[in-house]
């Protein structure tokens, strides 16, 4: 298990693509500006109107909660997924991510070898109908604080949306997180507020950079909004 050489985050499925190792999720964001294209048509007004069936992956895994951990990291590799859900007597009843085999395997230097599914597996599972639509999704996801949501059809799992997949849609999103990200900050992001922090500021903090919306842990306060340091560079605010 190393380390992806775009966010620094340690996962079980680097590949090799353009001369870095990525993860799963650095490797579907470069194709976010291929897939802006398809959806040129949609605009802000148009949002509210877009399903979650539009945008969701169908391929998705799905295994059983007694599964073991060997098993399951396997699957995520060859499949390029970055989660799989859970089931237990054929019903949805969980997830597990990149980030709970980290969290929950290696940082406690526990053998995958020796546990299941049910010991590692996030529950309950928040779900989303496909019906609805995909500010909604993205409204879910913020106040969650997570990146996927299974997609459910008469108890049956059939997709999965990511916050990568929702701004893959249309830049016309942004707006909507945006405002999302400003309306749950204190609830969610460990970000101090604007009048208790000075523009020399030099502490990075964690969460979402306000220019591009992509999660960040070096985020830094420029001008009245935290950006992260990809688009610091890009307005020629980082001489770090």
């Amino acid at each position: 298990m190393n380390v992806c050489e775009s966010c620094d985050s340690t996962s079980i499925d680097l590949r090799y693509v353009d001369g870095r190792y990525l993860c799963g999720n650095c490797r579907h964001e470069k194709d976010i500006e291929a897939d802006r294209g398809k959806y040129a048509g949609i605009h802000n007004r148009d949002i509210n109107k877009v399903s979650v069936t539009r945008a969701m992956n169908k391929a998705v895994i799905v295994m059983d909660i007694n599964s073991d951990i060997p098993s399951i990291a396997r699957e995520m590799v060859s499949r390029d997924a970055g989660s799989v859900i859970v089931t237990e007597n054929d019903k949805a009843t969980g997830i597990i991510t990149e980030r709970d085999i980290v969290k929950n395997i290696v940082a406690e230097n526990k053998k995958p070898g020796e546990l299941k599914a049910k010991d590692i597996f996030s529950s309950p599972l928040i779900t989303i109908e496909p019906e609805k639509s995909i500010a909604e999704a993205s409204e879910i996801m913020l106040k969650a604080n997570i990146k996927r949501l299974p997609v459910l059809k008469d108890r049956t799992v059939i997709g999965i949306i990511s916050n990568t997949d929702i701004l893959a849609i249309t830049p016309g999103l942004d707006t909507i997180l945006r405002n999302l990200v400003d309306m749950n900050r204190e609830a969610l992001f460990s970000i101090p507020s604007r009048e208790e922090i000075s523009e020399d500021l030099e502490d990075f903090i964690t969460g979402i950079c306000e220019s591009c919306l992509v999660f960040s842990v070096d985020l830094k306060y420029v001008h009245g909004r935290y950006l992260c340091r990809n688009c610091r560079q890009e307005e020629g605010e980082d001489y770090e």
